[in-house]
């Protein structure tokens, strides 16, 4: 690295949701033009990772912020020894059980500003956004966002601008829903307007604070937009509502880019891809929960984010919860203080992991033995790396059983891990999304970094998220001098 990159800054940019192969694409067809000149006149390169499992945002962000993202296997789970359900999103509870985490860890953007993200990896100032509660504010160190927003809207041209694209996204949302509808297509509704809408919305405030931070000279910045994952879940990664939605993300990174003053380096990157999915209830007819509940008779079915199924609590033999994340559900039966093992499952439920995994809807099912993994596919039980045959249809087998060797070895993780089958080339979605991750196959495991070609980045190696984290930090520390 030359000495003319020696005490610069660094900023940033997380694409949430946006896989290699879309990038690439959207390059090629000229849907982000402003990106494209960036790459040919800085030298920028596409860099492919692996994300690791599960494919989520909070288990890929807590690895590139803070090379840590053990125990965090899905984007809701149900902590055993606190007796929490732990979730991100509106109603995030993570704060109850952070003691946990990160101890000994060097976060990326300790004393700088970390915005929108679902941590705040020891930041000086998150500018009042936090992803992991729509909150604003409300976190340790945070000014209030109204610190940040009032300035925003008291510019005519920033107000001017918001209030457009406010209703050019509200107007193209529910044009694209329509033409989805008529063409037979069901997009998933409660993404579809509300959470459009705010994403947008949070998505202007973001890249504010983002060109805020810049002027205020904070080093490393760190910043989350989740407009793309947010639509494509709505409609699809390759739904035109969701390469639209790339436009508008070219757009801000033009805007920041323009913003360095020659003080700042740029990174853009994502957490993990996309894929088509297709909801568990429209293939089969019933949904994951009724489908269990009728397996287990007399226990209590609940879907985080779904229904209950099965008798009242007084009378249920007891008590399952299901937390999904897009392709993947962890089921608990949460009156044990422990994870349940495969042979006691066996013992007290029969053959019902077997019933599961013969599911068309199901490709696999994870368990554990002790320290052995038990995968059950259809009708058979593999036993450790036997599963890798199997794995060979949707990626490379070695790195995919070693991702799903160490997410089954979570104590967080489910009693049973449950993973979606593709179907017509989509991959059965717990819920209800058009577009999903946080499994197995296709390109939600496969992200990007864009980074310049003279900082001699290689990621080739890099297998999972928290492997990320060291070449960030390294590159942040030269740039620092």
């Amino acid at each position: 690295m030359g000495s003319k990159l020696v005490n610069k800054k660094l900023v940033v940019l997380h694409i949430d949701g946006l896989g290699a192969d879309t990038l690439e694409r959207a390059l090629r067809d000229g849907r982000m033009p402003n990106l494209r000149r960036l790459i040919d006149a800085e030298g920028y390169e596409i860099h492919r990772y692996r994300c690791g499992l599960p494919s989520t945002t909070p288990f890929a962000q807590a690895g590139i912020l803070y090379g840590d993202n053990s125990e965090i296997p899905c984007f809701r789970w149900w902590d055993r020894e606190q007796r929490v359900l732990v979730q991100f999103g509106t109603r995030s509870t993570f704060k109850k059980v952070a003691g946990k985490y990160f101890d000994g860890c060097d976060p990326l953007t300790r004393d700088g500003a970390c915005i929108a993200a679902c941590y705040p990896a020891e930041a000086a100032d998150d500018f009042g956004i936090a992803y992991q509660d729509r909150s604003y504010g409300r976190q340790p160190r945070s000014r209030s966002a109204w610190n940040v927003l009032l300035p925003y809207l008291a510019n005519p041209v920033h107000l001017g601008d918001w209030v457009w694209q406010i209703f050019a996204v509200l107007v193209r949302t529910l044009r694209d829903y329509a033409t989805a509808r008529s063409q037979g297509r069901h997009p998933a509704r409660s993404y579809v307007a509300i959470d459009a809408a705010e994403e947008m919305f949070v998505h202007h405030l973001t890249r504010y604070a983002v060109e805020k931070a810049m002027r205020e000279g904070y080093s490393p910045i760190y910043a989350g937009f989740y407009a793309f994952d947010e639509v494509a879940h709505a409609f699809g990664p390759e739904d035109r509502a969701a390469q639209n939605v790339l436009g508008h993300v070219d757009h801000t990174i033009q805007k920041i880019a323009d913003s360095r003053d020659g003080r700042y380096e740029l990174v853009v990157l994502s957490d993990h891809g996309q894929i088509e999915t297709t909801p568990f209830a429209a293939s089969h007819g019933k949904t994951f929960g009724e489908v269990l509940a009728g397996l287990l008779p007399g226990f209590r079915v609940q879907e985080i984010e779904g229904k209950t199924y099965g008798p009242a609590e007084p009378k249920a033999r007891g008590k399952v919860m299901v937390t999904s994340s897009g392709g993947a559900a962890h089921v608990y039966f949460i009156e044990r203080a422990e994870r349940m093992g495969h042979r006691d499952l066996m013992a007290a439920h029969e053959n019902r992991v077997r019933e599961v995994a013969r599911l068309p809807q199901v490709s696999l099912v994870a368990t554990r033995d002790g320290a052995e993994d038990v995968f059950t596919c259809d009708t058979e039980e593999c036993r450790g790396a036997a599963v890798k045959p199997w794995l060979a249809t949707y990626d490379d087998p070695d790195i995919l059983f070693t991702h799903l060797s160490r997410l089954n070895s979570f104590r967080h993780s489910g009693d049973a891990i449950v993973f979606g089958a593709f179907i017509d080339g989509k991959q059965v979605n717990f819920e209800g999304q058009a577009g999903g991750h946080g499994s197995i196959g296709g390109e939600q495991l496969h992200p990007f970094l864009l980074a310049k070609k003279e900082w001699a980045i290689d990621t080739s190696q890099v297998n999972s998220s928290q492997e990320l984290h060291p070449l960030l930090c390294r590159l942040r520390d030269r740039l620092a001098g």
